[in-house]
């Protein structure tokens, strides 16, 4: 029986536990059943109980949200070394490919389309770990009172890419569309500035932004940086700080950018400016939120990419806000795969090709030129000699063997470093220098959000309690799609929450956050999240028990690689460490978005092309 509590957070309304996947306790000690059973069986001190996965929402992505059960199962079985041993028996498929891809987000769409480009006679094959391809470019979906919401998992936003010609044009290779319209908000909200994606607006662009200062007087001040900052809680001295650094630019001539990656982003504010440590732990969580881990782990030259103030705004750096499609990167995912197998997705169109339905039946033909095969984990991949490359991958609780002419492996270093049996010393070096951070994801999808009306705010900033951002987009406009933009209607709210502890080792506050995100139960971060919003917008009407139509969770236990102080140039005269990495292992070649520090899908893409041409270059 629930309590009265639980009851007024809504706890017990049903819309938000209904149709659970992968409802079934998983304990992470099981072992894989294949050709053969792993010898080791794994003790990893927890278990993702019927509680932990949650709802999925509707539509083709609902089964796939963040990472599955079975995934987390598999790779930790890898860490163990479930897979290690060189007679590992395996189901021979007696499947020979030009190219072999491990990994369909990004990076691997990215090399198959350039390997098909390059060698259009050539055979290749996908192998993902996940029910849908897209990697971190996947969305959650809902139907709130008659209306479709979609809102992303991950990959978030884009800047249209307008210099055509080159094989990173991306927008003219796959003909995605370059000219967009958003819906206009109406109602009450009439006027309100409200984001277009849900990243921009935590720095420099002009939306409406509420800062929540909890226990003030007046907790919610808006527009803090132009006309709010008197109005904080926040101390003559921090207020000046702020002013300061607001007016601070770094002469580019002066201070380099490998200077930049020699230091943290935490030295270049409290050493180099002389800022209080205020300063830096302000933008801890937003520097988390995007590459990982807070300023006191990430190198300054990331400041000065995404154009914090403090630094010269970089000359890519463009006044027009960035911008998503409904559900993030996943439409662009979508155009890739339907330029590779164009059955893929049901239609022509551009409202098609975001929204047909994915022919599942479609992705792994055997007359495909380009196959893409799902929920198949990669699990030991391995140079044979004049055989090419051989690929063992785990599917639906057996091992399978596949050989390829040569391997581009789109996945992150904390499955290479264990999977590639060849890997030399040097990429294992080099790899102790990555440092893998988790994020959380969570849509929610309200009924209405006339609280942020009552508020004047569409994005709100804390500094307390559970994540420390929400916000809520504007709607691209898409024949028959579009979303409504009024307060009486429903919407998606979307949290980013990262996972840093400032103080500890860069390792450690990885594996502290992804431990935390692992052990905590679906029930226990509604509460959490249902309370956050409780305690900031219950007094503007916020309603949690009825306002409320459904949460979904995104566990992505590896989103980011934090770059540390030398990860971009390297450091005493040593070699970056992504430089290394890009090396390729006779017929193995590493192409992710990890190698770039940032991690967008642009850089993913450039990483899994090069991948193809080092591999080209040499066996083809």
């Amino acid at each position: 029986m629930s309590s009265k509590y639980d009851r007024e957070l809504g706890l017990d309304r049903p819309i938000t536990r209904r149709d659970f996947i992968q409802g079934s306790a998983l304990a992470m000690g099981g072992a894989i059943v294949g050709g053969s059973l792993p010898e080791q069986q794994p003790d990893y001190g927890f278990e993702l109980g019927v509680d932990w996965y949650g709802p999925g929402g509707i539509g083709d992505y609902a089964q796939s949200h963040g990472n599955t059960p079975e995934l987390v199962q598999v790779a930790h079985e890898i860490r163990a070394g479930s897979f290690d041993r060189p007679t590992l028996d395996a189901i021979e498929s007696g499947e020979v490919y030009d190219l072999a891809v491990v990994g369909a987000g990004f990076s691997g769409l990215s090399a198959a389309h350039h390997f098909r480009r390059l060698y259009p006679r050539g055979k290749t094959i996908l192998l993902d770990n996940h029910p849908i391809f897209g990697g971190e470019a996947k969305r959650n979906e809902f139907e709130v009172d008659g209306v479709h919401l979609t809102g992303p998992q991950g990959s978030n936003d884009f800047a249209v890419q307008r210099e055509t010609g080159g094989p990173d044009d991306y927008f003219t290779a796959l003909n995605i569309p370059r000219d967009f319209e958003f819906r206009e908000p109406e109602g009450a909200a009439e006027g309100m500035r409200i984001p277009f994606d849900n990243y921009d607006y935590a720095v420099w662009h002009s939306f409406d932004v509420g800062h929540f200062f909890r226990g003030a007087d007046n907790p919610w001040v808006k527009d803090v940086w132009k006309t709010g900052l008197r109005s904080t809680p926040w101390s003559e001295e921090v207020q000046s700080a702020f002013r300061r650094l607001w007016e601070t630019q770094t002469p580019r001539e002066e201070k380099t950018d490998a200077w930049l990656d020699s230091m943290t982003l935490e030295s270049y504010y409290t050493d180099v400016l002389e800022l209080p440590q205020d300063v830096s732990a302000y933008f801890d969580p937003i520097m988390a939120s995007i590459v990982g881990l807070g300023c006191d782990s990430v190198s300054a030259y990331w400041g000065r990419v995404f154009a914090l103030p403090g630094f010269t705004k970089p000359a890519s750096y463009s006044a027009d806000p960035l911008i998503s499609f409904p559900g993030g990167n996943t439409a662009i995912a979508r155009y890739f795969v339907k330029k590779l197998i164009p059955n893929a997705i049901t239609g022509d169109t551009f409202p098609q090709t975001l929204f047909g339905n994915v022919a599942f039946d479609e992705l792994d033909r055997e007359s495909n030129s380009v196959r893409i095969r799902l929920r198949s984990t990669a699990v030991r991949v391995e140079n044979a000699g004049t055989d090419g490359v051989a690929v063992t991958y785990s599917r639906d609780g057996k091992l399978y063997r596949l050989r390829a002419k040569s391997v581009v492996m789109a996945s992150g270093g904390w499955v290479n470093r264990h999977v590639i049996r060849d890997l030399p010393q040097s990429h294992h070096d080099a790899y102790e220098e990555f440092t893998h951070a988790p994020v959380l994801v969570v849509n929610v999808a309200l009924r209405n959000w006339r609280f942020l009306a009552r508020l004047g705010v569409s994005a709100a900033i804390w500094f307390e309690g559970f994540g420390f951002t929400c916000n809520i987009r504007r709607p691209m406009i898409i024949a028959g799609k579009t979303e409504p933009l009024h307060p009486d209607k429903p919407i998606v709210l979307t949290f980013y929450v990262p996972f840093f502890a400032p103080g500890i080792p860069m390792k450690q506050q990885g594996i502290v956050g992804r431990a935390e995100m692992l052990s905590t139960s679906f029930t226990d971060y509604e509460r959490q999240v249902r309370e956050q919003m409780t305690l900031m917008f219950g007094e503007a009407g916020f309603d949690p028990a009825t306002d409320i139509a459904g949460i979904i969770l995104n566990r992505w236990g590896h989103a980011y690689v934090a770059p540390g102080p030398g990860f971009r140039f390297g450091m005493n005269g040593n070699p970056a460490p992504p430089d290394i990495i890009r090396e390729p292992i006779g017929r193995i070649a590493i192409g992710h978005s990890e190698l770039r520090g940032h991690q967008s899908w642009v850089g993913a893409a450039g990483e899994g092309r090069r991948a193809v041409e080092a591999l080209l270059d040499a066996y083809f």
